[in-house]
């Protein structure tokens, strides 16, 4: 299992990549040699599971070709042994699929097997000879069933653990950034208004010193649960690191994302209350079109934040972006 979830870290970056995003967890010989390219394209492989009409080509192909494997043996008279082929439609369907499809490709291969040796009038010491051996080329299938939907499992926990902060729940920077960038892609195809907020704790390093550290993880568990009672499921939220945190307000307009932020401040603020001398000072922009990165949109929000910190610290700043009109000429 080591070596899975080892196999699972290497290709949990790559669908950040494959968005635009800097490409942290590579070398600039990765990058400049070609290796970030390919571990994109084994990433999306490896990490997605197919649905809809791709699942269907994909799961018909594999019957396909079990087939066609079913008559070589019969046109060959059973002399040459395809059995083990066969194992790859039956891992290739519990791969892109599931456990489900995995198990039914695995029954029907063996039951090719099994035709086709009647087909071709193969003579055993025993008609029962025949349907053993169909059995056992069922149970060998299953296990490579077995293997490849608990590989998988593996490979999500590890992606999934991989795009969380350990500490909060929240999602961290990495899943942040995957998750910004899919929801700016969103907001423009759509034309919808989105706003990014940037949150740090003030005052949070006099807290560890006082308090211990203890009393530091707990208060970024408070603000945690804070933004979560205080946002929308739909909302996209992470702990970036240290005592810095994030969101991500899809499709919302103006006036509620200032009373959005209002409430999520005064949320953290009571959570805080115990955790003294800790506040939060916060900077949101809100966005009537997409006409920037995400990371320009975050560092714009950031900006705002360390404009709080110059004014004194512990309130909120927002600065809306309106859809510049064209000039009439």
């Amino acid at each position: 299992m080591k070596r899975i979830s080892i196999l699972a870290s290497v290709f949990a970056v790559p669908s950040l990549a494959s968005q635009g995003a800097p490409l942290d967890g590579l070398s600039n010989l990765e990058k400049d040699s070609g290796v970030a390219e390919i571990k994109k394209s084994f990433g999306l492989l490896l990490a997605r599971q197919l649905t809809g009409w791709r699942l269907r080509a994909v799961l018909l192909g594999c019957l396909v070709v079990i087939g066609c494997l079913g008559y070589l043996r019969v046109v060959t008279h059973a002399e040459f042994v395809f059995a083990s082929l066969a194992s790859l439609p039956v891992l290739t369907m519990a791969w892109v699929g599931n456990k489900r499809y995995g198990v039914t490709g695995a029954l029907i291969a063996a039951g090719m097997w099994v035709l086709a040796d009647s087909l071709a009038e193969k003579q055993f010491s025993s008609s029962w000879v025949m349907l053993v051996n169909g059995v056992t080329h069922f149970l060998n299938y299953g296990l490579l069933v077995f293997l490849a939907h608990h590989i998988r499992l593996e490979m999500q926990k590890v992606q999934k653990s991989a795009r969380l902060d350990a500490l909060t729940g929240l999602q961290n920077r990495r899943g942040f950034q995957e998750s910004g960038i899919l929801e700016i892609e969103r907001a423009r195809r759509y034309s919808r208004a989105l706003a990014v907020v940037f949150i740090d704790l003030d005052n949070f390093k006099k807290l560890n010193d006082t308090r211990g550290h203890d009393a530091g993880d707990d208060a970024l568990k408070a603000v945690a649960k804070a933004l979560r009672g205080g946002l929308r499921a739909t909302d996209q939220i992470a702990r970036l690191g240290g005592d810095e945190f994030a969101a991500l307000l899809p499709e919302i307009g103006h006036d509620d994302a200032l009373q959005a932020i209002n409430k999520v401040f005064a949320g953290m603020s009571h959570a805080l209350e115990t955790f003294s001398p800790v506040a939060a000072s916060v900077g949101m922009v809100w966005f009537e079109e997409v006409d920037r990165t995400f990371d320009d949109m975050l560092k714009a929000a950031d900006e705002l934040m360390y404009q709080v910190k110059a004014d004194g610290k512990g309130h909120v700043r927002s600065q809306s972006f309106w859809k510049q009109k064209p000039e009439l000429v």
